[in-house]
């Protein structure tokens, strides 16, 4: 027996009520892979320069995403901080990368 398919707009329903949901932009998406994907330390300016935004702009987005980014001091410099995913982020970058590539 065929197993039925499921359509776009009942993935998307269930998704949407999963815990992996997040309402976020592409710029917030985009945050979180540069911060999950490339090497550190990250900070609000590096992020900036490689994703060509403002800082304000960086920080405004990085301010919504508080349960998946981490900001820890930098002892060195006291204005700047350093970026990390929290284990929510690294768990919800998974569940984002499984869901992506069940999607195919």
């Amino acid at each position: 027996m065929k197993t039925p398919r499921v359509d776009l707009a009942t993935r998307a329903a269930v998704f949407i009520r999963s815990t992996a949901y997040r309402e976020l932009s592409l710029r917030q998406l985009a945050l979180i892979a540069v911060i999950a994907d490339e090497a550190g330390p990250h900070t609000v300016r590096g992020l900036a320069n490689r994703l060509q935004l403002s800082k304000p702009v960086v920080t405004r987005a990085l301010n919504s995403l508080y349960q998946l980014v981490e900001r820890r001091p930098d002892h060195k410099d006291r204005r700047s901080v350093f970026l990390t995913l929290t284990e929510a982020g690294r768990r919800f970058r998974d569940d984002l990368l499984t869901q992506a590539r069940a999607d195919g």
